[in-house]
């Protein structure tokens, strides 16, 4: 068994009303709620140590190839490219409203033809 006792309330005999009822509450008041810090000073205290934000920047949704690929392509075109230009040749073709990167490929051969 518990033989804990819990712990009251704080009301004494001396709380209750005379006539032994419960005790009288009317005269409390709600807290008023704290002003809320203003964020400058600890803006400029983090800024001072080096912290930097925990909110990322939303990220950018990528290019996926694969969902720009069409069938009846039978022959492959390999380029060695950086990480950063197949991101921005997809995230190109996807903005121009291509379906394959060969549509892509021609719009931009096209437009280099017609510029020379």
């Amino acid at each position: 068994m518990n033989d804990r006792t819990r712990g009251g309330l704080g009301i004494g005999e001396q709380d209750k009303k005379p006539d032994g009822g419960n005790p009288d509450f009317s005269d409390f008041k709600p807290r008023s709620q704290p002003h809320a810090a203003p964020v400058e000073p600890a803006g400029r205290s983090a800024q001072e140590t080096g912290f930097t934000t925990r909110h990322a920047t939303p990220a950018q949704p990528k290019v996926d190839g694969r969902s720009l690929r069409s069938t009846n392509r039978t022959t492959q075109l390999n380029i060695a490219v950086s990480p950063e230009t197949k991101e921005r040749f997809w995230s190109l073709a996807q903005a121009a409203g291509v379906q394959t990167g060969e549509d892509f490929l021609k719009r931009l051969m096209d437009g280099f033809i017609g510029n020379n």
